[in-house]
């Protein structure tokens, strides 16, 4: 990795940092299976100072990586998940009642929200008129304001979480305060064994002595390092391919407000730096994938810009950038390489105890491409591939005996 920053004009300080930061990566990505992505756009969120919104059903591992985003930049975190009854002072704080007495209104905020650097805010769309109120102040302009108090807020990101976008025009003018977002699916099918086998080690850590971790957190004067830096990076030269894009998605029929076009640059320029670049190229153009909040229109999206796309490229963010290019060619090419690799592993005998292990991930396949691709859509790779299944798994499938 060292090698990538020979021709990057900085300090070492902040070549040393992303160093730092790839390994923290690296060992997230060990212990959140299929989870990479979700921590690599925290890391973008907290180091552009910018918001994340992740939609995805429960259990899928949104909650685990933003905490474990906090423990690698020492920051302090707040989690919480709202409900259509939560208050606003379980957020923000009750009001202090001796002051009260005194006639001042002051809440006391201590280790609630407006202390927070990281917070975390499940079901971010059940909450109260009130509640969003006052967190639009707190997301855009790090201030909480209760009757005459206010307070600087030391928020770097806020990571908001939901099942569903919502419909209501109000609450998605909120949630385009969210310049990231993310749609997350449950761990493949190919990768069951895999998550088992981490959450049982972590289990056992959770239940025993837990191994230190051997990658030092970054602490806040490291984030700003990393921050200000993204700050100085030279956009020149991708200013008219990132408006090429954008223009492309106008006559595609997606407006981008113009407050999201504008901070995306801060993407754009996170990416170069986290690349090991000072200055922009296309190559860095890949975060505008997810400043769009429609799960839909991001696959159209890769399709419309394949080829501006498929040329990002970031050794640090892996799968963010594999993802912003993963279209239905892409998906189709994966699917293929994976059922080839089925095909090859195919026990020799039905009556082996492996072959219903075998069968059953040869099932979960085919409904991964039926869930991928509308009848008659299918690429002809995959059309082909998934007949050479279905004959597979009808040749072994016991036939009913004849009716004597």
């Amino acid at each position: 990795m060292r090698g990538l920053w020979a021709e990057f004009l900085m300090t070492d300080t902040v070549a040393t940092l992303v160093i730092r930061l790839s390994q923290t990566l690296d060992a997230a990505s060990e212990k959140l299976v299929e989870r990479r992505l979700l921590f690599e756009l925290v890391v973008l969120g907290l180091i552009t100072r910018e918001h994340v919104l992740f939609i995805g059903p429960p259990g899928t591992g949104k909650s685990a990586a933003v905490k474990s985003a906090a423990e690698q930049f020492q920051g302090r975190y707040f989690e919480y998940l709202i409900g259509r009854f939560t208050e606003p002072s379980e957020l923000f704080g009750a009001l202090d009642l001796a002051a009260l007495k005194a006639g001042e209104v002051r809440p006391v905020t201590q280790n609630m929200l407006p202390e927070a650097n990281i917070a975390f805010l499940d079901e971010i769309f059940l909450g109260s008129t009130a509640i969003l109120n006052t967190l639009l102040g707190v997301l855009n302009e790090r201030r909480y304001r209760r009757g005459t108090f206010e307070k600087d807020v030391p928020l770097w990101s806020c990571v908001a979480a939901s099942n569903a976008l919502p419909e209501d025009p109000m609450l998605q003018a909120f949630a385009d305060r969210f310049l990231l977002t993310s749609f997350i699916e449950p761990v493949s099918d190919q990768n069951l064994t895999a998550l088992l086998s981490a959450g049982w080690t972590q289990a056992q850590g959770e239940l025993g002595e837990r191994p230190e971790d051997v990658t030092p957190p970054l602490s806040a004067a490291d984030l700003d390092v990393l921050t200000q830096a993204t700050g100085q990076v030279d956009l020149s030269d991708v200013l008219e391919a990132y408006a090429h894009i954008l223009r492309k998605l106008r006559v595609g029929g997606l407006m981008l407000s113009d407050r999201r076009l504008v901070k995306g640059q801060k993407l754009i320029a996170a990416a170069a730096l986290l690349a090991g670049r000072d200055k922009a190229s296309v190559a860095d153009l890949w975060p505008v994938i997810y400043m769009v909040q429609d799960q839909g229109l991001q696959t159209e999206v890769k399709d419309l810009l394949a080829t501006e796309l498929g040329k990002g490229e970031n050794a640090l963010l892996t799968e963010s950038v594999s993802y912003s290019s993963f279209g239905p060619q892409a998906l189709s090419s994966e699917l293929v390489q994976y059922g080839q690799k089925l095909l090859q592993e195919k026990p020799a005998l039905p009556s082996d105890p492996a072959f219903e292990i075998w069968q059953v991930k040869l099932e979960a396949l085919l409904i991964r491409i039926d869930a991928g691709f509308p009848e008659g859509e299918v690429p002809e790779n995959l059309a082909v591939l998934k007949s050479g299944l279905v004959a597979s798994v009808s040749r072994d499938t016991p036939k009913p005996a004849a009716a004597s």
